[in-house]
């Protein structure tokens, strides 16, 4: 076992896009790290950046404005903004569930998130209140983009990768805009669906979505150049997505599914089917503070599945807990839509162990398998 720590940002911003973005430089300025993620040592072809921009400007208008305003204050190229060349991100794995009115404790809707990689990561939450979008808070990728998130609406989205040894490829909106496109412009489960089956997805991901109204749903997306698909899963009790895809219509993309994905998933739903009616905010941070196989939680950060953050919402009554690094009862934090403007670090312990048994843990499986033999 190794330790050390890592340090996570805090970034509250409200104003103009435009005015966002130039504070986004002043935090970039002060971290040297998240300034490496973030800039380029190669300038992208004009040609190939004024499409990416007018993909954003069609689906998240606004944030080509926080873009320009980075870029201006740090006198950087846009061209040289990673933002632009999403391409160079390597997938995280996740875990994500929703637990539905009719089996919790108080009738809420209750989501559970985690996020594992290793720790070259960006680890920066933002609470933002851009002038005329919902404010939102969530976990950034890229600075622009969203891994996951609330908006005031209660609207709340995450996601899991499925693109492990199967990178999407072709045009269109990588997941983390995708996300930022939902929390800026949509207030509810159906408001979310129909802009996902509007826009071009180039992403092999699960998106989790719930609203204040009960409602939720799990998008599969899988994107091969001109062979997109995208299906949607919904539940009466609860919902469960790791790093593989659940639908038969999405078997055929299914192609990198992973015993530790599988050992995880299983974990959740045979916890929810075992507690159906008493399942609370507690509850949710049990599964997501017990290390695998018991939870979701996972030290492997070395391998790229280590626990980076996790999250509870509440969507009945819109609200967040955050926890920085593994998740334990000691360090949940509620975040508010209202923090005052600020830019802050904390820094956190990790502690990285390998899988005992490596070979089966990290094992491949058939598309569709739900091997439940349990080994880490």
């Amino acid at each position: 076992m190794s330790n050390q720590f890592v340090s996570f940002s805090k970034f509250v911003s409200e104003g103009s896009h435009y005015e966002i973005g130039t504070k986004l430089a002043h935090t970039l300025r002060n971290n040297p790290e998240l300034m490496s993620i973030n800039i380029q040592g190669n300038c992208m072809d004009s040609f190939l950046l004024r499409k990416k921009q007018t993909l954003l400007d069609e689906f998240c208008p606004g944030v080509n404005e926080e873009i320009i305003g980075l870029s201006d204050s740090l006198k950087i190229p846009l061209g040289k903004l990673a933002v632009f060349a999403d391409d160079v991100i390597e997938a995280g794995a996740c875990s994500q569930f929703a637990a539905l009115p009719s089996i919790t404790s108080d009738g809420h809707t209750l989501i559970g998130r985690s996020y594992e990689f290793s720790t070259e990561d960006e680890m920066c939450l933002c609470v933002t209140r851009a002038d005329g979008k919902p404010a939102h808070i969530g976990f950034s990728l890229l600075l622009f983009g969203r891994f996951d998130g609330i908006n005031e609406h209660g609207l709340t989205v995450s996601m899991s990768s499925c693109e492990f040894g199967q990178r999407p490829f072709g045009e269109g909106l990588w997941f983390p805009f995708v996300l930022r496109s939902l929390l800026d412009n949509c207030s509810s489960v159906e408001d979310a669906i129909y802009l996902l089956k509007n826009m071009p997805i180039r992403s092999n991901v699960n998106l989790l979505i719930a609203d204040t109204y009960g409602n939720t749903a799990i998008a599969e997306t899988a994107c091969f150049g001109d062979d997109r698909k995208i299906s949607f899963r919904n539940s009466e009790d609860f919902l469960v997505a790791t790093n593989h895809y659940e639908s038969n219509e999405m078997l055929p993309y299914d192609n990198n599914r992973r015993r530790h994905s599988v050992i995880r998933y299983n974990t959740i739903k045979d916890y929810f089917s075992k507690k159906k009616g008493s399942i609370s905010v507690e509850s949710i941070k049990t599964i997501l503070e017990e290390k695998v196989p018991n939870g979701v939680c996972c030290p492997f950060y070395e391998d790229c599945l280590g626990t980076l953050h996790s999250m509870v919402f509440d969507t009945t009554e819109i609200s967040v807990q955050v926890c920085f690094g593994a998740a334990s009862p000691q360090k949940w934090e509620r975040i508010s839509f209202h923090s005052p403007v600020e830019n802050s670090k904390i820094q956190v312990p990790i502690n990285n162990e390998f899988p005992q048994n490596p070979k089966t843990f990290w094992e491949h499986l058939n598309p569709g398998s739900m091997d439940k033999s349990i080994t880490v």
